[in-house]
């Protein structure tokens, strides 16, 4: 599902961490056909097992995948492969050219007649946001709409994703102040501001896991109990069997924006959410489902949450010192170009972005190390809770791979930077040579 406030999940360096768990791995990364073929011939197994062949409404044959789908999830990897380094420098363009036109500078100046000085940088934060979003808006058009149209995946009109775009945008420019103004107030008053700010961090990422499945999720799409009665049955005994007490499981419209697969875990104390696709619940049968719901179950019974949440003020801990140690060389070198002379001043702002986005695209190895490691974790759970046998879950991964147009075997380098989960070819070798374990199966 596509995050109503990315930029603003960008601020807080919490990325993998304040938004869902999710079930499938959403990166686009680079493809190796020839994997992508192997894969192909390692699920056939699986795809013998299919008792009947799923088709679309028009009439397409989407599992087992088809030799014309199979070229389409080739092309789609391929894009994916080469989008993802250029929507990092597109993004980094955008910044720049802010930056090194003054325009962040004048959006200042703009403002500096507001007398409450918070009022003045909410609306300094507005207005970059405005200008960021202006200038990425035909990449964002391209990308979002354009070319998830193309492979078939967008179930939305021009106008229904611009708007939902535009909701996305006035929710980060309402969140957005929050970090920003807390940030300017200890870079001004404290030298080891980046220390405080990342401690000052902790309740509000806890406030924003809370309050975003509530209050913005419910948004973009409606939640709502689960129509298959037999199906709300298995989980809730799922969820008993876990010990997991008052677990709010929902089915979300999600194919109101696109027909891709996935579940996911989010929220803390009372928020907590199971959400099922209604795509998952249409296409999988009910052992894939309750492997999949049983894996995240086990997201919050292992608190995987809490543990990214930890590593998130780590990683914005690093990240912030590494940035002061960098960013005042380059404040002196091109102040009159930036029209401004000090971090303090909150014209500031793209350059921070511009530093933040640099660590995050390098650091990317740590943080998805972490998250394959948890995912890992959750499938084994799943395995264990679910009591399916390996080819159900199996097909599972199965369906991701060709239902998402999903790389199932990229090269272990790109899995290494990229990949928030295992490889799917992994987690299907994974979960069809799992053994229970001897505490598993005792009675």
């Amino acid at each position: 599902m596509k995050s109503p406030i990315p930029l603003f999940v960008l601020i807080c360096l919490t990325a993998i961490f304040t938004v869902p768990i999710a079930f499938a791995d959403s990166t686009g990364v680079a493809v190796d056909i020839a994997a992508i073929d192997t894969a192909t011939a390692v699920a056939t197994d699986t795809v013998a097992m299919i008792e009947s062949v799923i088709v679309d409404e028009s009439g397409e044959q989407l599992y087992p995948m088809s030799p014309e789908r199979h070229e389409r999830l080739v092309s789609y990897s391929k894009f994916n492969s080469i989008w993802r380094f250029v929507s990092f420098f597109i993004g980094l363009a955008v910044l720049a050219l802010i930056l090194f036109t003054g325009l962040s500078a004048r959006l200042r100046d703009w403002v500096s007649g507001i007398r409450i000085k918070f009022f003045a940088v909410w609306a300094f934060v507005a207005l970059f946001l405005l200008a960021d979003y202006i200038l990425n808006l035909p990449f964002s058009i391209y990308r979002s709409f354009l070319v998830e149209s193309d492979y078939g995946f967008m179930n939305q009109t021009f106008m229904e994703w611009l708007g939902e775009d535009l909701l996305g945008l006035l929710i980060t420019a309402a969140f957005m102040i929050i970090p920003v103004w807390f940030f300017y107030q200890l870079v001004n008053k404290y030298r080891r501001w980046w220390l405080w700010f990342s401690l000052g961090a902790i309740p509000f990422i806890v406030l924003m896991a809370v309050i975003v499945p509530v209050l913005i999720s419910p948004m973009f799409n409606e939640f709502g109990p689960l129509n298959d009665k037999q199906l709300e049955a298995e989980i809730i005994a799922l969820a008993e069997q876990a010990g997991i007490e008052g677990a709010n499981i929902y089915e979300v419209d999600a194919s109101k924006q696109s027909s891709k697969i996935n579940a996911y875990v989010t929220g803390l104390f009372g928020t907590k959410r199971i959400v099922l696709y209604d795509t998952l619940i249409k296409y999988f049968t009910l052992d894939e489902i309750k492997f999949v719901m049983a894996h995240e179950m086990g997201h919050y019974k292992m608190n995987h949450v809490w543990q990214g949440v930890g590593l998130a003020i780590l990683f914005i801990m690093f990240a912030l010192w590494l940035m002061n140690r960098l960013i005042h060389s380059v404040i002196v070198r091109f102040k009159n170009r930036f029209g401004f002379d000090s971090l303090s001043d909150y014209a500031s702002w793209p350059l921070v972005l511009v530093f933040l986005t640099v660590i995050m695209f390098v650091f990317q190895p740590v943080t998805n190390s972490f998250s394959r490691h948890i995912e890992r974790q959750a499938d084994t759970y799943g395995m264990e809770m679910s009591g399916v046998d390996g080819e159900a879950a199996a097909t599972a991964f199965d369906k991701l791979s060709v239902f998402n147009l999903s790389d199932p075997n990229p090269n272990a380098f790109v899995e290494f930077w990229f990949y928030s989960h295992p490889s799917l070819v992994k987690r299907m070798a994974f979960v069809r040579g799992w053994q229970p374990s001897p505490e598993t199966t005792k009675p």
